[in-house]
């Protein structure tokens, strides 16, 4: 059975072919400079706690490249759901949108300054603690048309996360769940993901490769180093260890009817 670090290994080689189709991150327009700025000086002022709580904030321009992509889905009476939000994804959004939006983390740092954020410039952001290992309030149950996460790509995490992000879906053709994810991580487990949504009534409506941008780690860097060594150099490990940036998927599913339940 491969080891969690060959797992991560086999995926950064079979996302170098895409990574290196974005060696830079998109201009972000004029329109959303105020939103990056903010971005790139909360997520500063956030310390990382990745070995607790399994963080690792996408690049400032990569959260203001999700916001505008939701954007495009959002309806002026879309309620937004943030389900995690160590990328401060919520606060893009509320620069962009008028929406109401509300965030649930279990840091309290994190819920802290996007709590700020939200006083100082009169966003309609509400935070509230919520542990996703517990039951959901149930005054959180489908009551959002916009569901944003970023779980952890461990298969059961990353069920866990959609799982309570579908129970705050409302069941309506005009909502959409939208998540990162691997699909070159998941590998064969990809299929989980697309069984879960059919089993849950949505359909992957966008799925865009190479989406996210994320900072590499002390620990990443030790891999891909490690990697390039056992590969002799090769053109493709170095490339692996050139590239600015590790680079993630993003999905957006649709609700689309019932729930699919197979015949006995």
């Amino acid at each position: 059975m491969e080891t969690e670090n060959e797992a991560l290994l086999e995926a950064l080689f079979a996302q170098v072919e895409t990574a290196l189709q974005h060696p830079d991150e998109e201009a972000v327009p004029l329109s959303a400079s105020e939103a990056l700025r903010v971005i790139a000086s909360l997520q500063k002022r956030l310390r990382v706690k990745s070995h607790a709580l399994h963080q690792l904030p996408c690049t400032p321009a990569t959260t203001v490249k999700r916001a505008r992509l939701i954007r495009q889905y959002a309806t002026p009476g879309s309620r937004i759901l943030c389900l995690g939000d160590d990328d401060f994804v919520s606060v893009a959004l509320a620069l962009l949108l008028p929406n109401e939006i509300t965030v649930l983390d279990l840091d309290p740092e994190v819920l802290g300054l996007i709590s700020a954020a939200a006083r100082e410039r009169q966003l309609r952001i509400t935070c509230r603690r919520v542990d996703l290992r517990r039951p959901l309030p149930e005054d959180l149950k489908g009551a959002y048309d916009i569901v944003i996460t970023d779980p952890i790509y461990a298969m059961p995490d990353m069920l866990l996360f959609l799982s309570a992000a579908e129970a705050c879906l409302r069941k309506a053709p005009s909502s959409y769940l939208f998540t990162g994810c691997s699909r070159a991580l998941a590998g064969r487990s990809w299929a989980r993901i697309e069984e879960w949504a059919a089993a849950h009534g949505l359909i992957l409506t966008a799925f865009l490769p190479g989406f996210n941008a994320y900072p590499k780690t002390k620990r990443l860097h030790f891999f891909l180093n490690v990697a390039e060594r056992l590969l002799l150099r090769s053109p493709l490990s170095r490339a692996c260890v050139g590239l600015p940036y590790v680079y993630s998927d993003y999905a957006v599913f649709r609700f689309h009817g019932e729930p699919f339940t197979p015949s006995a």
